[in-house]
């Protein structure tokens, strides 16, 4: 009975022990489901006006043909384009910071999946590159082309907090900042390059 008294006596204190530890996930379940029956009573009450039917006059390639024919018969002319546009020194940084901003995330989830897929560690295969022993100008514009990416797309990403600021938006600022971030990325570059 003794026995028995203390196996539940164990049982009872190692289940409010682990029950302790899972407190904060037990209460977010608990506020979620809260939540969540809340959010269903509240759609409850809205069924009614929700089911109320709104008629269409036209489809989707009707709207579409009216408004080409529209277009067409008052000669408007198309959307400007890229090859409309001369280009701009914040437009072209606009479109390399997003450019280096996929490069730099394709790039990194390559490094990663196939350092995690080869058979040796990242030590290995460079040792390999080291053997094939490249001239120093190869060596210089590899480390270029390495680092400009993260140099442009930080120092950018900078000047894009700044804007975020509210400080910057004058078109003078605007060439200044963006003149001064591909300069230094690119002596930047040039400085980790060297190493």
């Amino acid at each position: 009975m003794a026995a028995e008294k203390y196996d539940i006596n164990c049982e009872l204190d190692n289940f409010l022990q682990e029950l302790l530890r899972n407190f904060d996930e037990i209460t977010a379940m608990a506020l979620l489901l809260r939540g969540v029956c809340r959010n269903h009573q509240l759609l409850a009450r809205m069924q009614p006006m929700m089911t109320s039917r709104v008629t269409m006059s036209m489809t989707a390639k009707q709207e579409q043909d009216k408004f080409w024919d529209t277009n067409k018969r008052l000669n408007r002319p198309m959307s400007p384009h890229l090859t409309i546009y001369s280009p701009q020194v914040t437009s072209m940084l606009s479109i390399t910071h997003r450019g280096t901003g996929v490069g730099l995330t394709v790039g990194i989830y390559a490094l990663g999946l196939s350092m995690s897929v080869l058979p040796h560690d990242f030590a290995h295969y460079l040792e390999m590159i080291k053997a094939l022993s490249f001239g120093p100008s190869l060596l210089f514009l590899t480390k270029m082309a390495i680092v400009w990416p993260v140099a442009f797309h930080s120092l950018n990403g900078v000047r894009h907090l700044a804007w975020d600021t509210g400080y910057g938006y004058d078109i003078k600022t605007l060439y200044k900042t963006g003149y001064f971030v591909l300069g230094l990325s690119f002596v930047i570059t040039a400085g980790i390059a060297m190493l």
